[in-house]
């Protein structure tokens, strides 16, 4: 059963906020940011909490702004962003952005997996032909259907494969 934002009943959190919705954060991230060996729960949004809600917020496809509200929490819970669109070419949007963007290696996650990456294009938030052959590009190295839309199944591996390079620079 997925939790409504109602049922869910967190407060907003933030750097510097302290107390036991603090510790319930803590003990999620724990959970869905496993590699963060420092995180402990000790109630107060520190930096290496911060550090794990960004992580958190990049893996999920969630604005990363270290701040924790209705969305981040529904993630938390359900362990993915709730609201994944579906996208296509002609989509214009920051999910787009954010694509190309994992798509998109740095030079260091070049060197690390050995590999250019899959979007060689500018990050505009168009989902044009170069966003479309990168998806495609992925789909087929992922093994699933290639038809250049981002729907439920290419979102799972999106997000594996953003917990994969967001390892990289920790």
């Amino acid at each position: 059963m997925i939790l409504s934002p109602v049922q869910i009943k967190q407060p907003t959190l933030k750097f510097g906020n302290s107390g036991d919705s603090v510790k319930k954060l803590q003990e999620f991230l724990i959970k869905r940011v496993p590699d963060i060996q420092n995180l402990v729960i000790n109630g107060v949004f520190d930096e290496i909490t911060l550090l794990a809600v960004e992580i958190f917020q990049y893996r999920t496809f969630l604005k990363q702004d270290g701040i924790v509200g209705v969305v981040t929490w529904e993630a938390l819970y359900i362990g993915q962003r709730p609201d994944l669109p579906l996208l296509y070419p002609g989509s214009y949007c920051d999910d787009v952005a954010k694509v190309q963007s994992v798509l998109k290696f740095s030079p260091f996650i070049q060197e690390t997996l050995g590999f250019d990456g899959y979007y060689f294009g500018k990050i505009d938030s168009i989902f044009g032909h170069q966003t479309q052959v990168a998806v495609k590009s992925f789909q087929k190295h992922k093994q699933i259907v290639i038809d250049g839309v981002i729907g439920s199944q290419t979102w799972d591996y999106l997000m594996e494969f953003a917990a994969l390079i967001s390892h990289f620079s920790l």
